[in-house]
């Protein structure tokens, strides 16, 4: 079992907050990815249908792609390898996926995040700075574009707050 193996998504957070990686482990964006390293794109929503929507979408952009609808499965798999991409559902049941993507972004920054949400209003411009928002439900060809324009921003636009 990975580190994220616990009672909630607090303690989930508390134990993503005490992981550190060495810098040669940090996912590098989709462009600078070696010829021989295959592109990771991770989605965390707990809707199988839209989970399954975006990782086609993702497929057809190139990325292999491995959903969760949980923030411990999440902790899981960046504790096997780091993604090159992240998308996000933000009300997931064991937590707030713009929290933890946050947490993320801090330990192992560079990695571009796009949120994907039916949240309210106010909570989704809260998310901008960290990566393009996408508000549910969505366009095909908006979240295409959401996806773009993460990975082609520069690693450090996407700060964390």
């Amino acid at each position: 079992m990975g580190p994220f193996r616990h009672c909630c998504g607090r303690c989930a957070a508390a134990t993503l907050e005490s992981m550190t990686t060495s810098p040669s482990s940090v996912a590098q964006p989709a462009a600078q990815a070696s010829a021989e390293e295959s592109l990771r794109a991770y989605v965390l929503e707990d809707d199988p249908d839209i989970a399954a929507l975006e990782a086609d979408l993702l497929r057809e952009l190139g990325y292999s792609v491995v959903t969760c609808s949980r923030i411990v499965e999440l902790g899981d798999l960046m504790a096997v390898a780091l993604p090159h991409v992240l998308v996000v559902d933000v009300m997931l049941p064991d937590g707030d996926g713009g929290d933890i993507a946050e947490l993320l972004r801090n330990t192992w920054p560079g990695i571009p995040a796009i949120f994907v949400s039916a949240a309210s209003r106010s909570r989704l411009t809260e998310l901008e700075p960290l990566g393009p928002v996408v508000a549910k439900p969505f366009d095909i060809d908006e979240f295409r574009d959401a996806v773009l324009a993460a990975i082609e921003a520069p690693s450090d636009r996407w700060a964390s707050r």
